[in-house]
């Protein structure tokens, strides 16, 4: 009976570890630390690289947002923009979101923060947003074709990009607070 007993606690662990271990493997993506790739997508002139680095002006793209509303990111220029690729099924988006309504609340007028959703519908995006009273834009990547552009492996990822239209700060994994945001959000507004 003895035997038995440590028998069935040594399996017991065994499953317990190859429980966590495949936990921690299907999590990974979204928690684990991620740095964009540093390869160039192409060159704007000599001067103004595109890219994903900082300092590089990021790739363009134009998606539609939640209302149907079509936004062009370099149309943007002259103006600080935050983009947090994010979708309504990952837990670090939906933690951070709340925080960064605030940071839209306190300076919206300032820096422009669009969610980009991930190949998610828009009637599933609008009943969460509404649930949770978000009110920054969001934008929808349907094909899921800008998230590869940005090398996006893992959600959240946030880019602050300034009023130069330069890449700021490149964010893999989630902000957790509005202290931990707001210097990125300044330093996108400063350039």
């Amino acid at each position: 009976m003895l035997v038995r007993s440590s028998w069935q606690r040594i399996v017991t662990a065994l499953v317990l570890a190859a429980a966590a271990g495949y936990a921690g493997y299907i999590l990974a993506p979204v928690v684990a630390p991620h740095r964009p790739s540093p390869a160039r997508v192409s060159t704007v002139g000599r001067k103004a690289p595109v890219g994903l680095r900082v300092g590089d002006y990021p790739p363009n793209f134009t998606l539609e947002d939640i209302h149907g509303r079509t936004v062009t990111l370099w149309s943007l220029r002259g103006h600080a923009v935050w983009l947090n690729f994010w979708a309504t099924w990952c837990p670090w988006c939906r933690t951070e979101m709340p925080d960064m309504e605030r940071i839209h609340q306190l300076y919206g007028n300032k820096i422009t923060i669009f969610g980009v959703d991930l190949q998610e519908s828009q009637p599933t995006v609008m009943r969460w947003l509404t649930a949770h009273h978000i009110t920054y834009d969001v934008l929808l990547d349907k094909t899921g074709s800008v998230a590869t552009t940005y090398d996006v492996s893992q959600l959240p990822v946030s880019i602050f990009i300034g009023a130069d239209g330069r890449i700021t700060h490149v964010q893999p994994g989630a902000l957790l607070s509005v202290n931990s945001m707001t210097p990125y959000v300044k330093q996108a507004i400063a350039q």
